[in-house]
């Protein structure tokens, strides 16, 4: 998995026309990078001295075509942008508008000031008229089947993306920003110390030890909820939770007077699902085909929707029991900042309002010490 918190991409970028190398203008790999938010994909650009305004557009032509390169547009306004301003011949264009346009400097932690601009899943371009040239782009489809796209980031040395002024354009590959976003797993030890912000952690060496871990967490008198992480890194995992997971617990349940159990599936943003529930059942039998269903798939980051997972599981549930237990059990972290609206606060908050407790199994990173 590749960590979306800080991804510092390492590109070439191509910049345009007659603009002499001290421009200011000039955006480098080390000046972009690409965050994954519960809207979307957020692209950090750096705020350098020259530039004031940034706008996304179709990457450059090459020399003497004779097209017009054109900007990219959202099909809505979204929450980020759509407030901006652009000044286009002279007049500020209505609003709210659908042009992906930054001139708001907000702080970052990596760049220290930076533009913020919202990729969202389609993007058009051009005029739909006679005579003129336009199209559509799924980037959410291209971003996830890896189809390469140019596009450029656009910088411009007056607000509002001001052509009176100098502008000057950076070329990025798309697919190759989300792909190179991946700095070097995270240490073992900084994550487990990231999922004690959220409880108790047991660092498993291996899948089987995770496993009798959760086996003998059962007892009588209990509501529980199993949060499993699904994503790719945990595909060899998941089987040997489907093969070994349930077996013993639907034998020792069969003698209790209440025991129910759930399931909570969880990956993470712009993934197929965020989190999935399968409800309590005291049947044990109906969970394991709920869990022989599952499949893992996504991630693609080091950290993980376990907030989101355990938000689920808390607000999903008819609690019942005088025991209650989410067990969480994944090979990742959570995310370091939220990336939706749920925060670790909220999370402990209510746990503590309908008295669940919370438990975290850590399995070896990328499936290692799997059976």
């Amino acid at each position: 998995m590749k960590l979306i918190v800080v991804l510092l991409a390492i590109l070439t970028t191509f910049p345009l026309g007659a603009l002499t190398p001290d421009s200011g203008l000039r955006l480098t790999g080390a000046d972009v990078r690409i965050e994954a938010y519960a809207d979307g994909y957020h692209l950090i650009i750096k705020k350098t001295p020259g530039v004031q305004s940034v706008l996304l557009t179709e990457a450059f032509e090459p020399a003497g075509h004779k097209l017009a390169t054109y900007s990219f547009r959202g099909l809505e306004p979204n929450a980020l942008n759509g407030h901006e301003k652009r000044l286009l011949n002279g007049k500020f264009l209505p609003g709210p508008h659908t042009d992906l346009i930054s001139s708001t400097v907000v702080p970052d932690k990596v760049f220290g000031e930076a533009f913020v601009i919202l990729i969202p899943p389609v993007v058009e371009y051009g005029y739909d008229e006679p005579g003129a040239r336009f199209g559509r782009i799924n980037l959410a489809k291209r971003i996830k089947s890896g189809q390469s796209l140019w596009f450029s980031v656009r910088t411009f040395s007056r607000p509002y993306a001001d052509y009176t002024g100098r502008y000057e354009d950076n070329a990025f590959e798309l697919s190759q920003l989300v792909e190179k976003a991946t700095p070097a797993p995270a240490a073992s030890d900084s994550a487990v110390a990231r999922l004690r912000r959220l409880g108790p952690v047991y660092v498993a060496s291996d899948i089987t030890q995770g496993i009798h871990r959760i086996q003998s967490a059962v007892h009588d008198d209990l509501d529980m909820v199993i949060c499993i992480d699904t994503t790719n890194s945990m595909k060899d995992y998941l089987r040997a939770l489907q093969k070994d997971l349930l077996g013993p617990i639907a034998a020792e349940a069969k003698n209790y007077q209440h025991f129910r159990l759930g399931l909570v599936f969880y990956r993470d943003y712009m993934e197929d699902y965020l989190t999935r529930v399968v409800t309590f059942q005291s049947d044990v039998g109906v969970i394991q085909k709920a869990l022989d269903q599952a499949t893992a798939a996504g991630g693609g980051d080091i950290p993980e929707a376990v907030v989101e997972g355990l938000w689920a599981a808390l607000n999903s549930f008819d609690w019942q029991a005088n025991h209650r237990l989410v067990l969480v059990i994944g090979d990742a972290p959570q995310h370091n900042l939220p990336r939706g609206s749920v925060t670790e606060a909220m999370v402990h908050q209510t746990a503590l309002e309908k008295n669940v407790e919370i438990q975290i199994v850590k399995l070896p990173p990328g499936g290692d010490g799997g059976n």
